[in-house]
């Protein structure tokens, strides 16, 4: 068990008692303490400073996700967005949700989550190497463009969910969103490995593009925070 923050805060919204119940052993066995509310504005979570939220992302919850995104409070809370059946990762991708889980909620798959999660929940974040991250990203070759979902930043790269068929050492140009970024990122990138039984990419940021500098930045902003 993980001693090291034993104040660390993570708000539980919007859940139903079983998954609450089930969320706030997980989180107990890391030392981190959790508080159930149930609103339909990030206003309802109160005065309380949290380091982690997760929310149900039923319909209505965009009041939440925009309230918490745009706190300077809580605008670089770690959120874990509960999906619900029939809905898709394209549909939050806008708010910068951290890692995704889906109904219903078993006591394994919590603990596992909280688990490869917690360095950053708990703000050791020098000890996670990658920041996981679902957020639309467009990559665009010689011949064509593709639409992907990204899942871990750093600063030399991303892996990334696709459906499009790309082969390692492709040359594309990256373009996405970021959490506190008005505007889209752009940076020229390569295919370094592909996983097409998981549907999965790596894609290593050129480190001659100078764009990159505005990705890094935003990193260390985020580790600082």
């Amino acid at each position: 068990m993980d001693q090291s923050n034993p104040t660390c805060r993570v708000a539980l919204v919007n859940l139903d008692e079983s998954t609450a119940a089930i969320l706030s052993d997980a989180f107990k066995q890391f030392s981190i303490q959790t508080t159930s509310f149930t609103t339909d504005s990030y206003q309802g979570l109160g005065q309380q400073k949290f380091d982690g939220c997760v929310v149900r992302l039923s319909p209505g919850c965009e009041s939440i996700l925009t309230g918490l995104r745009n706190s300077p409070r809580d605008r670089h809370v770690f959120i874990y967005g509960i999906l619900i059946p029939g809905q898709t990762v394209q549909q939050v991708s806008k708010f910068g949700i951290n890692t995704l889980m889906s109904e219903p909620i078993s006591r394994q798959s919590a603990r596992k989550v909280v688990r490869t999660t917690r360095l950053l929940v708990l703000h050791e974040f020098r000890r996670y190497v990658r920041i996981p991250l679902i957020t639309d990203i467009e990559l665009n070759s010689r011949f064509a463009s593709h639409r992907c979902s990204s899942l871990e930043f750093s600063g030399g790269g991303m892996s990334a969910r696709t459906e499009s068929k790309l082969s390692c050492g492709e040359a594309v140009e990256c373009s996405f969103g970021l959490p506190g970024r008005e505007k889209h990122l752009h940076c020229n990138a390569t295919i370094s490995w592909t996983r097409p039984d998981m549907g999965l990419i790596g894609i290593r940021f050129d480190t001659s593009d100078p764009r990159r500098q505005l990705i890094k930045a935003w990193i260390e902003e985020y580790l600082q925070m």
